[in-house]
């Protein structure tokens, strides 16, 4: 901050001695100003109205895209889905635990409580119809599913796009996702 000019000084009024200086739209708040506007925003909080709610606990579906979908989908991809859907991550539609450990096969049919041979077979139904990406990286298969259906945060990796560059998003009449 040596650069900016100083506008004023803080002054220690017992002892005389500079302790801070304000520059160009830096701002004093009162505490009295901070502890009126806490009171103020916390009684907005209690509202009959409002609740306050983790959003880290939501996640989003795309319901215009999934009312179409769904059509097309059996009642196993159905239930496989609505069962995987908890386990979608931020950003990047992976599904994995809270602890960041990537779900494989094995926890599908625990997750799922379908059958190995279903479950495999529902995976492979849904990586045909893009709903889903089946990757692997260097220790473990991965799992993801189509951010055009479930997602959460504010924001998409840009990979996904590739990863989906094939699926017809219904809702804008077809049009593959890498044509837009």
């Amino acid at each position: 901050m040596d650069n900016k000019r100083i506008v004023a000084n803080v002054i220690d009024t017992e002892t005389g001695e500079i302790v801070n200086d304000l520059y160009p739209g830096d701002k004093i708040i009162r505490v009295e100003s901070k502890k009126s506007y806490k009171k103020y925003t916390d009684s907005k909080k209690d509202t009959p109205e409002y609740e306050k709610w983790d959003l880290d606990n939501f996640y989003r579906a795309n319901v215009s895209e999934l009312s179409l979908l769904m059509k097309e989908l059996s009642q196993t991809e159905k239930a496989f889905l609505f069962s995987i859907s908890p386990y979608v991550s931020f950003e990047d539609s992976h599904l994995q635990y809270r602890n960041g450990v990537d779900i494989g096969t094995e926890d599908l049919v625990k997750i799922t409580g379908m059958s190995r041979a279903t479950v495999y077979r529902t995976i492979d139904d849904l990586v045909a119809k893009d709903v889903l990406y089946k990757g692997k990286n260097s220790r473990s298969r991965q799992y993801f599913v189509n951010p055009w259906l479930f997602s959460k945060g504010n924001r998409i990796n840009k990979v996904l796009k590739t990863m989906f560059k094939n699926y017809e998003i219904r809702m804008l009449d077809n049009i593959k996702w890498k044509d837009l």
